[in-house]
Formats: structure tokens, sequence, C-alpha cells
């Protein structure tokens, strides 16, 4: 009875928790909030996952034979039509995966920065209320996955016919365009999640964001991106996505992306809060900052 008491209400001996113990930095609420939310992210990527099966079996099909494909078969097989059969099939697979990656990046937002979550009711209510910008958004990243490839594959195939330096130079052109939308990807998911504003307005400031944020955007697109690179390597590693890797790329991006929000964003709206999840400062040397932050100027001013 009392290991069950003990399971139950916590060690009597064990101090209570307070203010001074929140996390003092991001990194230490990253590694809090993994650790605490670890088993909930495993179920979470499950939940996700499952509408991502149509994705997988449709390249799993297609890549069976790429496989066995020679370079002049591989050549055949993009010329005669099948790579872009193949990329169009990927449009409806990806498109679905939309309203449900809004409410995985709604649950990861809120492990991020020490939110209470009921995962199976917040991811449904999530789902339902960003339905409509998740579908949307999945479209324009399906079209732009379908174009992007295609794009690639045709000015390769002019460039080698022709010789010509000006599908090269279109190449590098898109493969810039392509970095950039991926970038902005890191802050529309989470963004849509978070406030209520028209798609458009979405990727305006997303845009911004990534090229305005462009180190920190690099990196964490290059963190997301690492498991892919593994995999490429050895393919073994996609498993990593079966098992986790869809939940903790979220939430790696929703632990930048919400500090990133708190300083260009909830700062600047009032009653908004910030530094969720953290440590607050002490009161004291916030007073000390607020008469130091006043100029005596304005004081006569007024």
């Amino acid at each position: 009875m009392g290991l069950f008491t003990g399971f139950i209400m916590g060690k009597s001996n064990r101090p209570d928790y307070t203010p001074d113990m929140m996390p003092k930095n991001r990194l230490e609420l990253f590694f809090e909030m993994l650790k605490l939310n670890l088993l909930n992210l495993l179920k979470l990527n499950l939940m996700y996952f499952v509408f991502w099966i149509p994705f997988w079996l449709w390249t799993w099909l297609h890549l069976q034979v790429l496989l066995n494909l020679s370079t002049e078969n591989y050549t055949a097989f993009v010329q005669d039509g099948y790579l872009s059969v193949y990329l169009l099939g990927l449009v409806p697979c990806v498109l679905i995966t939309g309203p449900a990656k809004a409410a995985m990046k709604y649950i990861t937002r809120n492990y991020a920065r020490d939110e209470h979550v009921w995962l199976w009711s917040d991811f449904l209510g999530a789902m339902k209320a960003n339905w409509k910008q998740g579908l949307a958004m999945s479209t324009i990243n399906a079209v732009f996955l379908y174009l992007f490839f295609f794009g690639l594959s045709f000015y390769s195939s002019m460039s080698e016919n022709t010789g010509s330096y000006l599908y090269l130079f279109m190449q590098v052109v898109l493969v810039m365009m392509g970095l950039v939308f991926a970038l902005m990807n890191l802050y529309i998911w989470p963004m849509m999640v978070t406030y209520d504003l028209k798609l458009t307005q979405i990727l305006r400031n997303s845009m911004v964001l990534a090229l305005g944020r462009l180190p920190w955007s690099v990196l964490f697109g290059l963190l997301t991106a690492l498991p892919l690179v593994i995999s490429a390597i050895w393919m073994p590693f996609l498993a990593w996505y079966f098992f986790i890797g869809y939940a903790f790329a979220s939430f790696v991006n929703c632990s930048y992306t919400n500090a990133a929000f708190d300083k260009f964003f909830n700062s600047r709206i009032e009653g908004a809060e910030v530094n969720q999840g953290l440590r607050k400062p002490d009161p004291e040397e916030e007073e000390d900052d607020e008469w130091e932050d006043i100029d005596p100027d304005d004081e006569d001013d007024k």
C-alpha cells in the first residue's frame, strides 16, 4: 500500500517544486521538456505517421523500381514520364497530411513551452481548428514539391542536351528558391497554430523570419534534414521516422520558433505572455531595471 501511495503521491521527503527550480534558459527548457514528454512524443509520432502511410507506400513502390535501374534506364524513366507519374502521385499523399501536421505543431508547441496537453483531444481539436489552413498549406507544399523536382529534372535534361549554361543557371535559381521555401516551413506551421492570421500573412511573415534570421534558420533546417541525409547513406535509418522522427523534429522546431516569436511578436503584443516555461526574473531586479530605463528628461516633459 505504501509503495502504491508513493507512486501516486510522490516521495514525502522530496522538496516542493518552486519557481526557482524552473529552467533559466531555452536549452535547459528544451532538455527538461524532452525528458518529461518523451513517451508522449512517441505516441504523437505514431498518430501523425498514420497520415504519411500513403506517401511511404507510394515512394517505396517506385523506390524498388529505381534501385534496379541502370543509368541509361533511369534516363528513360525520367524522359518517358514515369517520374512525373510518381511526382503527381505524391501530391495527394502530401496534401492529406496538412491538418495532422498543424495538430502536431500545436501539441509540440505546447510541450516546448511547458503547457499541459491532452494528447488525443488536443490533437483532434487542433486538426478541427486548423484544417482549412493546414490543407491549403499542404496543397502548396505538394504542388511546390512537384514543380521543384520536375523543374530540376527538366533543366538537367536540357542542360545535357544543349550544353547551355542558361539551364544550369535556372537549376541554381530553382535550388535557391527551394531552400528558401523549406526554411519558411520552419515558421509557417508553428505560426499557423499560434496566431490568428491569414495564410498570406503567415507566408509573408515566415519569409521575413527565414531570411532575417538566416543563420538560425539554416541551422535548424539542417537539424531537420539530418535524418534524411543519414537515411540516404544508410536506408534502414528511415525507421527513425516511424518511431519518433516526425514528432522530435517538430519539437525541436517549435522550441526554436517559440523563442523567435517571443522576441519578434509576443513582446510587441499587449498582454501576450513571453518566456513561457522559463524562470521569471527576480522582481527586485525587474524594479531596478525599470528605474534605470527611465529618462529624467521624459519625466520633466510630462
